[in-house]
């Protein structure tokens, strides 16, 4: 019957063959819950006498409290008591036969009760049964008492103490005066039997109680085997059994660790009644079950698995083929199918056509990677020797030349800076392509930042001839929060073009406000020059990387044409925008916005370091700087130049030398380039670390000198625990900077 109603109601659709089969399991799981309705009451009651459960033991453990905080106030009476305190003293000898009878022990409910003086010696030492005098106590319950007597213990302790004379209830408290003027003189421990509290225990919470030692983390429960289900509920943790609840709560000792539990035994009689419902409903509900999966599989099979085997042995043959040109069939008795055979199809002419842009996405990706290769590589091959000379010009300089000899040396100084210049744009640029320029969020000065940058073009200005003005609105903040060196990097390329572009007359730059809202401010910055200007076609491409006016401007003036991409960029970068107004022989006025963070008034401006300008450093003792580079015109330079401002200088030619020659001296500051045979720089300074946490030594300030610039390089040196990285080529008053921070860093040791 069921295969013929199948046959001639069923839908042909995937969605409808799903829904009557779930419609059908529904009604038949709806109709086996509301005749077998026990399974829910069964987990109701559970809950129930899991609920009563907890709330007794949280009774329990209230009751538990009450007792500790009754003893806690007997026991500060009589720690501050004077008598006590000058019984201490050995003031009081008759204050034991006085005050410390059986009728007193009887009368506090006490069990022992210890006084230690500050030497940590009993002074008096009884434990009382509940019948006849107090006698000696125990070596075990005396040696806890002498425990909490520790420097280290705070004033007072409270809990529970596992003893020869069962469990008991503890506090412990220094003995000080009624006045507390005097410093301690020792501890008073009082203890209570917890067994003569346990008949009201049980009346009060209506369970059978009793305390057990702790196994382990778990509770010892005789009939462990027995048990049905656990509840834990913070520390509290129930055991259903057939028809009992075993409850267990902790007791912590006066340490903080757990002693022993209290065990409350409950009964359940309603529980042991709805357990046969329970698989009674277990039993009807997997018969249905079963009946519905055997009709699912039927119905399941036929519509939807042989369907899809045949999908599926279709596109495995189109895999092992490796062809896109074969179809899959798209005749089949379910709507859904025939639209994913189509939808397949479909898939496999994009794939085709696909397939023939995947050559030249290969291409494209391969030479992205090379490109970066070659920047990585010509930052580092190029940096290495422009250390060299821009070092050695940097020291020619600093000796006696003619006024001929000077003039060249100082051609050959600027010829290196401007090659250093046209290796960071590069770089910058390919950064900034990429993504992987990152803003800084620092406090600073716009007005400082200005008149600083403008102070680099004041000389190359007046040998021009070229007037250099700087205006500053007054509503220009004092401080602001931004990327201060980035937007120093964009005002000096627009400068720097303008100065180029400009053989006579003026050049002004202007800072004013946009815009001002309650958290940020934007600024408005111009530079306007007299110079060659710019025609109205070239404009067009003036933010294009590799992209001059005109290719006679290449020829005459220079450059890479990235200083007004970069400028673009970074503007964008810091959501401003960028533009110019120019004409050809009058000059051109370029200008930009960016958005930066209103500064707290408490904030203070994040400025270059102070750099020293006397010839030699006016420390008491020079400063002895252990020197690592391989390459050896730049460690004659580094050298020549660290000696100049008179600094002891070792030098090695290796990572390996350098550990040596640090283990075994102390040096102010370690200069180390990365790239080194036998131990690079990063391996030397991560073994240093490893030595000085070893020998608990004073921490070396590490100066990482790398050519290569990449962000990446920059994070391997300071995971390997160098201070500072510095890029070459390194000039004079940059290595002089370098030097004095090693000297003013704090003299730590390793942790």
């Amino acid at each position: 019957m069921f295969l013929f109603i199948r046959r001639q109601f069923m839908p042909r659709s995937v969605r409808h063959t799903v829904l009557v089969v779930l419609l059908v399991g529904f009604a038949l799981l709806t109709a086996t819950q509301f005749l077998f309705t026990g399974g829910l009451f069964v987990r109701q009651l559970h809950a129930a006498e899991a609920r009563n459960a907890f709330d007794r033991l949280g009774q329990l453990r209230g009751a538990t409290d009450m007792l500790l905080a009754d003893l806690d106030g007997t026991s500060a009476d009589w720690a501050d008591w004077d008598d006590t305190y000058e019984f201490v003293h050995g003031r009081r000898p008759d204050y034991p036969a006085t005050n410390l009878s059986a009728e007193t022990f009887q009368s506090l409910r006490l069990s022992l009760l210890i006084i230690v003086d500050v030497q940590n010696r009993p002074v008096f030492a009884r434990v009382w049964s509940g019948t006849g005098d107090p006698t000696a106590a125990p070596a075990d319950i005396v040696a806890m008492a002498l425990n909490t007597n520790k420097s280290s213990s705070p004033e007072q302790l409270a809990g529970f103490v596992d003893t020869s004379q069962g469990i008991m209830l503890v506090n412990s408290r220094q003995v000080r005066d009624s006045s507390r003027l005097h410093a301690s003189a020792g501890r008073l421990i009082m203890g209570r039997s917890l067994a003569r509290f346990l008949p009201s225990l049980e009346r009060l919470t209506a369970g059978k109680i009793s305390t057990e030692a702790v196994i382990g983390n778990e509770p010892h429960l005789p009939d462990k085997a027995k048990l049905e289900s656990t509840s834990i509920a913070g520390r509290d943790k129930l055991f259903f059994s057939a028809n009992r609840i075993d409850g267990h709560t902790p007791l912590d000792d006066i340490w903080g660790r757990t002693v022993a539990t209290w065990h409350m035994q409950m009964e359940q009689p309603l529980h042991a009644s709805l357990a046969s419902s329970r698989w009674c409903l277990l039993l009807s509900t997997l018969i249905v079950g079963g009946v519905f999966c055997m009709a699912g599989v039927i119905v399941i099979q036929s519509r939807l698995v042989r369907p899809i085997e045949q999908l599926v042995r279709s596109v495995a043959a189109i895999g092992s083929e490796g062809s896109t040109r074969t179809r899959v069939d798209e005749q089949h008795h379910v709507t859904e199918f025939v639209s994913l055979s189509r939808s397949i199809n479909t898939m496999l002419q994009q794939i085709e056509l696909q397939q023939g842009m995947r050559t030249d996405r290969d291409a494209a990706i391969e030479a992205n990677r090379l490109k970066s290769e070659f920047l990585a590589t010509m930052s580092h091959e190029i940096r290495t020797p422009m250390n060299g000379v821009l070092g050695m010009c940097e020291l020619l300089l600093r000796t006696d030349l003619n006024p001929r000899q000077r003039h060249l040396s100082d051609v050959v100084l600027r010829s290196a800076r401007s090659l250093l210049d046209i290796l960071n744009d590069t770089l910058d640029f390919s950064k900034i392509e990429a993504g992987k320029v990152q803003l800084e969020t620092a406090p600073f000065s716009p007005v400082e930042l200005i008149h600083g940058m403008m102070g680099h073009f004041t000389a190359a200005a007046q040998a021009k001839g070229v007037e250099v003005v700087t205006e500053i609105d007054p509503a220009v903040p004092s401080l602001v929060v931004g990327d201060a060196v980035r937007l120093r990097q964009i005002l000096n390329n627009l400068v720097a073009n303008a100065l180029k572009f400009t053989p006579t007359g003026r050049i002004c730059v202007h800072c004013g406000v946009e815009d001002f809202s309650l958290h940020h401010v934007s600024l408005r910055m111009t530079v306007t020059d007299t110079g060659i200007g710019i025609s109205r076609e070239a404009q067009q491409h003036v933010f294009d990387p590799f992209r001059q006016a005109e290719s006679k401007t290449t020829r005459q003036y220079g450059g890479t044409g990235l200083g007004l991409a970069i400028v673009g960029r970074l503007v964008a970068l810091m959501d401003g925008k960028v533009g110019l107004q120019s004409e050809p022989g009058t000059g051109s006025r370029f200008w930009f916005t960016v958005r930066l963070q209103r500064a707290a008034a408490k904030a203070m401006p994040v400025g270059e370091p102070e750099i020293a300008t006397g010839a030699r450093f006016a420390w008491p003792h020079a400063p002895n700087v252990l020197l690592a580079e391989d390459h050896d015109v730049n460690r004659e330079v580094l050298t020549e130049m660290l000696q100049v401002f008179g600094c002891k200088v070792t030098a090695v030619e290796n990572g390996a030398a350098a550990l040596a020659a640090a283990s075994s001296t102390c040096f102010d500051v370690i200069l180390m380039d990365c790239q080194m045979p036998v131990m690079d720089g990063q391996d030397a300074t991560a073994r240093l670390r490893t030595l000085e946490r070893s020998t608990a030594a004073t921490r070396s300030f590490v100066v990482a000198l790398t050519a290569d610039a990449t962000a990446a390089n920059k994070q391997r040196c300071y995971d390997a625990g160098m201070d500072l990285v510095v890029t070459k080529p390194i000039s004079q008053a940059r290595l002089r900077e370098v030097v004095m921070r090693g000297m003013q860093a704090p003299r730590t040791f390793v942790a």
